[in-house]
């Protein structure tokens, strides 16, 4: 009797799952190379599949690596096109540049927590002033509103640079030692690091022409807010903070103080101690805060969405927000948000129909939230928070 058969004639009155599995057994020499195969395959996949997979996971990681390099040498191309423009020959603008892609900040010390943020405001005011030094070195015959939109060309460049060298040094360290917690964290990161420096190469022709970017949407709502009122650019009062100032207007029998960031060069200011120095000028007067400011959006969210809420809308490290609630607590004054949904790209882009197809709901909004928590006689700050590149007064 054939071996197989004879096999399962012991099994009789056995569980019939066992006469299954000799029931596929092979019955010949051809399928019993095909079973050794199949086990060596498992054996040999048991032992060098993490290997195989971090040797995947690296090539995805080095493919990465190229668009980002891509991207960083793109940028610093654009940005030497952009400055060379302005007084300085090419040679000049290289070696200048190359040697402030590695400027830092160092963020003050957090263990005593006292004072933080008046130190953080402080190395930040620094930070800008190297900044527009090295920028009006570097671009002689830029006027003020060039040299701030420079500032902006520069500080993407930066990052891409930035995100390019960071990316590498885990790439290398990983490879190097040949740790997988560190590939894979690099893998698993990728795609988002991708994005994101896609959007800020995406942006950086929007800086370097002076286009308005989707951040812009704060200042631009509050400066339709205040055309609707009357007010022409020969209103705005300059420099309340720096950088910043803003529109006296009417609305409805109230005073409203319209903030913003000067423009059109690319500049955010120093909106926070604006509100901060309206309220002390105007001690007990001021009876509402609103802030209006573009803010990220969750995947799937419809771009331009319109949310509210209470607090400060703004995106700074801290000193500017700590102001505005600071003012706010102080004095007893209620604060509250309108925010626009944005993704990341359309954040530091040339700002999308959608986003400027949302300023007149935006506006009927603040009417609203003027008129319900405000009386006739009253003062309030309208903050438009965002850079104002490419967007004049």
């Amino acid at each position: 009797m054939y071996p197989k058969f004879s096999l399962i004639a012991t099994l009789k009155g056995q569980p019939a799952t066992f006469a299954m599995i000799f029931m596929q057994l092979p019955t010949d020499e051809f399928s019993g190379i095909i079973s050794i195969a199949f086990f060596g395959f498992i054996i040999l996949m048991s032992c060098y599949s993490q290997r195989i997979t971090m040797w995947q996971w690296l090539k995805q990681i080095e493919s990465g690596l190229i668009e980002l390099k891509k991207m960083h040498l793109e940028s610093r191309l654009t940005a030497v096109d952009t400055f060379k423009e302005f007084g300085r020959t090419e040679d000049e603008v290289v070696a200048e540049l190359d040697r402030w892609l590695d400027f830092f900040t160092i963020m003050p010390v957090d263990l005593d927590p006292a004072g933080i943020l008046k130190r953080l405001d402080h190395l930040l005011d620094n930070r800008r002033d190297r900044f527009q030094e090295f920028v009006s070195e570097l671009a002689p015959e830029a006027n003020t509103s060039q040299v701030q939109s420079l500032e902006n060309t520069l500080e993407v460049t930066q990052v891409l640079y930035l995100i390019y060298r960071i990316v590498k040094h885990f790439y290398i360290l990983g490879k190097k030692t040949g740790s997988q917690l560190i590939i894979m964290q690099v893998h698993m990161q990728m795609p988002e690091l991708l994005k994101l420096a896609k959007a800020y190469f995406d942006a950086i022709g929007a800086f370097a022409e002076g286009k308005p970017i989707g951040d812009g949407i704060g200042p631009l709502v509050v400066t339709k807010f205040a055309r609707e009122m009357g007010a022409t650019p020969d209103d705005y009062v300059h420099e309340i903070a720096r950088e910043v100032g803003y529109y006296p207007i009417e609305f409805e029998d109230r005073q409203v103080f319209a903030l913003r960031a000067t423009g059109p060069g690319g500049t955010v200011g120093k909106p926070g101690f604006a509100v901060k120095n309206l309220v002390e000028s105007n001690k007990g007067k001021i009876a509402h805060i609103i802030t209006v400011d573009a803010a990220l959006k969750l995947e799937g969210e419809e771009l331009g969405r319109i949310s509210e809420g209470t607090g400060a809308a703004i995106g700074d490290p801290g000193p500017e927000k700590h102001a505005i609630e600071q003012a706010a607590t102080e004095n007893g004054i209620g604060i509250e948000a309108i925010v626009i949904k944005e993704d990341e790209a359309a954040a530091i882009g040339v700002i999308p129909k959608q986003i400027i197809d949302s300023v007149p709901e935006v506006i009927e909004r603040i009417k609203t939230a003027i008129r319900k928590r405000t009386n006739p006689g009253d003062k309030i700050i309208l903050a438009g928070i965002g850079n104002t590149i490419g967007i004049g007064l």
